[in-house]
C-alpha cells in the first residue's frame, strides 16, 4: 500500500479488502522489524507509523465485526 487510507476510506472499505490491506500491512510491519533488529533498517519512526496504520486497520475490522453482530436481533 503506497499510501495509507484515511480512517474515512477504512470505514467504507468492504471487509473482504480491509482483510486483504490487513495481510500486506502486517507482512510490511514484520519486515521493518525484523530489519531493524537485524540493524539494516535504521528508519524507526515510519515502523512506528506503519503498526499505528495496522492498529487502525485492526480496529476498523473489530468494529464492522462486532457491527454485524450486534445488527443481528433475535425474533
Amino acid at each position: 500500500m503506497a499510501t495509507h487510507s484515511s480512517n474515512k476510506e477504512l470505514r467504507a472499505m468492504q471487509k473482504t479488502d480491509l482483510v486483504r490491506e490487513m495481510k500486506a500491512q502486517v507482512v510490511l510491519v514484520e519486515k521493518l522489524r525484523l530489519g531493524i533488529r537485524l540493524q539494516k533498517e535504521k528508519d524507526t519512526a515510519r515502523y512506528r507509523r506503519e503498526k499505528k496504520v495496522l492498529a487502525r486497520m485492526q480496529t476498523e475490522w473489530h468494529r464492522k465485526n462486532t457491527a454485524d453482530h450486534t445488527s443481528v436481533s433475535p425474533s
